[in-house]
């Protein structure tokens, strides 16, 4: 990736700003799980947050050995899904851990499952990015590490040259429009019609303090 690093274009990097109230995964909470599908206890109480409105943050009480389900439906084609995760409790540096595209998963490295480990003491921030691109291209790599909000794409020097970056940077995250809980899933509906679903997975019978309704 070296010949076409976005590092090559700091002037152009999505600089955000973290949203107060994601939760961090310490398992010193209960955590509610309303129904149960293929062997785990599912929660569907993810939250966004109150301020920007644009960050999806794991079910309090989010611990270590559950996995989380994302899916994204019907991204556009300038239309980026990013799940950052940090370990700090400032969040000033955070790894992105999975990202979408209209084509879905991006990156150089095979996804195998759709199901995320959770680890312990981290911050998990789901959140939206849309930059546009002449012609309808998109950006099929990244940055792995990176400033908590900030998505820094990479790619060849053409596709750069047709991207909005600062007009990207300016708008910033993308709001989400509504959330629901239907079907044992929540779901998030971005501005511009884009939608996520997502659970939190447990192995059933797997936690004493888990509160089955």
């Amino acid at each position: 990736m070296s010949a076409y690093r976005s590092g090559h274009w700091p002037q152009l990097l999505l600089f955000g700003t973290l949203a107060a109230g994601v939760a961090t995964t310490s398992g010193a909470e209960r955590t509610l799980f309303s129904s149960q599908y293929g062997g785990y206890q599912v929660s569907t109480d993810f939250t966004v947050d109150s301020k920007d409105h644009a960050v999806i943050s794991l079910p309090v009480g989010a611990r270590p050995g559950d996995l989380l389900s994302v899916r994204s439906l019907r991204l556009n084609n300038d239309e980026y899904l990013i799940l950052q995760k940090c370990s700090s409790p400032v969040c000033t540096e955070t790894e992105v851990v999975r990202a979408w595209n209209a084509s879905g998963h991006m990156g150089p490295d095979p996804v195998i499952s759709n199901k995320i480990p959770i680890e312990r003491d981290t911050t998990y921030m789901l959140w939206m990015q849309r930059i546009s691109t002449k012609g309808g291209g998109s950006f099929s790599l990244y940055e792995r590490n990176s400033p908590a909000l900030v998505f820094i794409p990479a790619g060849s020097p053409e596709i750069f040259e047709a991207s909005d970056l600062a007009g990207a940077r300016k708008r910033g995250p993308t709001r989400v429009d509504s959330s629901s809980k239907v079907s044992g899933a929540f779901i998030a509906k971005f501005e511009g019609g884009s939608v996520v679903r997502m659970k939190l997975l447990r192995q059933a019978g797997d936690d004493a303090s888990a509160v089955l309704h």
